[in-house]
């Protein structure tokens, strides 16, 4: 009878750190003992544990808790403390708070009766005592930022998950050696005594125990093992071996990752980058601070920007370089060695430093099995007396490159020259009938872009589809598997790029007509059409790669199957269906051959499930 005329409430639960805060456990306790005893029932729980209080949008149960106050299903949010609730701004902390009293939710402390004050004393309270949550988060940022350049400069690690290959070794005033820790894939770190016994485990989200601020936390080696594998990645990268390659070698051996069970593409780049293995101490390449940073071999206060990712690279300039202040695992001259061979990968053919020359299907050529894209792959097969190296080009799997077997067990080699020439034909086939003529191509275009105006301005049909691209997205976001997290970014990469095609779709067809848009369609057909002639021709850049990716939405081969898929953009749907197709011909073209070599009669193949 008591709890049936009880208000229904909720409690919001969060702490910054597992340091110097009062826990979750506490908080809880202190805010069921409030609501028992002033009326209320807590019906749910809201948690953000390890996350800051100083942006809204960064939280999860915060921005979940907002969202189901909508509902009505409970009339009040309590809280331990007003700094639990925000420690944002005055303005953001308003904003949410004027949220829940449009849902006729009222936000309570255990601490501060007059959080739900109303009248000007509630303000004036409420206001100032956000502005000191505010600067408390501040200054403690100051604080802490300057307290970490002591310790580096001191020559002591200012605290983070070791490097691969080293442990964190926690040393008292005197020298003495209290304890090492060393961080396992997973989020588990280890604890070890000074003999090297393992004392204890702490999963993802337990506390560990800090030592006083008079110790002192230096790098150290790690068991022989982790420094041989850290040893073998950079002598791999010496010999010539690419960063997708050393990792399927260490998958393929079972060797654990830093973080996860297996290896991939950016931990081995990040390692080959990281001049701590040459034996210098270095601190400040990556930040995430909201209010101050490091400038000078100081604390200097900063304007996050909006937009901003949350961890951002520094330049060098900043860094703090401390020589030869941890043990080297590989000699300078190996590191220098190294960092040539990054150099001279960043500048090969197909990557950065070559831009004019691109592969034309970057980005269009996705592996069915696993989701990853297909990347350019020159292989060099011998080398002629007085004559270049001979190379042929291939496209493989990025999947199977970076992860090994583990992602994608199929290999894939797809030759490049092959299967660019076989859809260029098709394509040839479908836009340049008359290939002596691009003003013929282009008036055939515009007299059929005329004609399917209903389907261009089909702008229902476009909403539908961007509708479920959305729905994807969320639930992808909200089922994220660390294990296939590569996966899942690819994935995400491919829907935004839909929608993104989608959303202009969408502003074409809703945009109305002008005495210009026909000579602007023609140009915009003429460039599409010249640049395609040039495909033809042999022409590699970035302009002749984006109009292949406007006549092509995607190209998607199983290499389990044997077989693969090309599915046409919307502007070459509407060519290809005024092209006289055959009854139920397919806008998409199967890919059926043994070792995806195109044959002859793919130019006839109907869509049908492979044998």
């Amino acid at each position: 009878m008591i709890a049936s005329k009880q208000t229904p409430a909720v409690a919001y639960l969060r702490r910054s750190t597992d340091r110097q805060e009062q826990s979750i456990g506490d908080q809880r306790k202190e805010v069921l003992r409030w609501a028992q005893q002033n009326g209320y029932e807590i019906v749910r729980e809201y948690v953000d544990d390890a996350i800051s209080g100083t942006s809204a949008e960064e939280r999860p149960g915060f921005q979940q808790m907002i969202a189901d106050a909508k509902r009505g299903d409970f009339k009040a949010v309590i809280v331990w403390n007003s700094d639990r609730f925000s420690r944002g701004d005055v303005t953001e902390t308003e904003h949410y708070r004027y949220l829940l009293r449009k849902a006729n939710v009222k936000l309570l402390s255990v601490t501060e009766d007059y959080l739900a004050r109303e009248g000007i004393d509630g303000d004036v309270l409420r206001t100032v005592k956000q502005f000191q949550n505010r600067q408390y988060s501040i200054s403690l940022s100051q604080n802490v930022l300057r307290g970490q350049i002591s310790s580096i400069m001191a020559e002591s690690d200012p605290g983070r998950a070791a490097p691969y290959g080293y442990d964190r070794e926690i040393v008292a005033p005197d020298g003495a050696v209290l304890f090492r820790i060393r961080s396992c894939p997973g989020g588990t770190r280890e604890v070890y005594d000074k003999d090297g016994k393992l004392q204890a485990k702490y999963t993802r989200g337990q506390a560990l125990s800090k030592p006083g601020k008079e110790c002192k936390a230096r790098l150290v080696l790690s068991d022989p093992q982790r420094v041989q594998v850290a040893k073998d990645i950079f002598k791999m990268c010496i010999d010539g071996m690419g960063f997708g390659s050393i990792a399927a070698e260490l998958n393929a051996k079972g060797v654990p990752g830093p973080s996860r069970d297996f290896w991939g593409f950016t931990t081995v780049k990040a390692m080959l980058e990281n001049p701590t293995y040459r034996g210098d101490l270095v601190w400040n390449r990556r930040t995430e601070a909201k209010f101050y940073c490091v400038q000078d071999g100081r604390a200097q206060q900063r304007q996050r920007e909006i937009g901003e990712a949350k961890v951002i690279k520094t330049s060098k300039d900043r860094w703090i370089v401390i020589p030869d202040a941890v043990p080297a695992i590989i000699s300078k001259d190996d590191w220098d060695k190294t960092q040539a061979m990054l150099k001279k990968r960043s500048t090969a053919v197909g990557g950065a430093g070559h831009r004019d020359r691109r592969w034309l299907l970057t980005g269009v050529l996705v592996c069915g099995d696993c989701g990853h894209k297909f990347w350019g792959d020159p292989r060099r097969k011998g080398r002629k007396p007085g004559r270049a190296d001979v190379v042929t080009n291939y496209y493989i799997c990025a999947g199977r490159r970076s992860h090994g077997e583990n992602i994608c067990q199929t290999p894939s080699t797809l030759r490049c020259e092959e299967i660019e020439a076989w859809m260029l034909g098709k394509l040839q086939e479908m836009v340049l009938t008359d290939a002596d003529s691009v003003d013929a191509a282009v008036e055939r275009f515009i007299e059929t872009m005329g004609r399917q105006n209903s389907v261009v301005a089909d702008a229902e049909r476009i909403v539908r589809e961007l509708k479920q691209v959305n729905d994807t997205v969320t639930a992808l976001t909200m089922n994220i598997d660390p294990a296939n997290l590569s996966m899942l970014n690819d994935r995400l990469t491919q829907l935004r790029l839909r929608k993104e095609r989608l959303e202009e779709e969408l502003r074409t067809a809703n945009r109305p007509v002008t005495n210009n848009d026909g000579c602007n369609m023609r140009n915009w057909a003429r460039g599409l059409v010249e640049r395609l002639q040039a495909a033809i021709g042999g022409v590699r850049n970035d302009s002749t790669r984006d109009a292949i990716a406007t006549y092509v939405d995607h190209i998607t081969v199983w290499p389990s199957r044997r077989c693969g898929e090309m599915v046409l953009g919307k502007s070459a749907r509407l060519l290809w269906k005024d092209r006289d197709r055959p009854f139920r011909r397919s806008r998409c073209n199967p890919i059926g051959a043994s070792g995806f070599e195109p044959p002859a009669s793919w130019s006839q193949t109907r869509r049908s499930k492979p044998s």
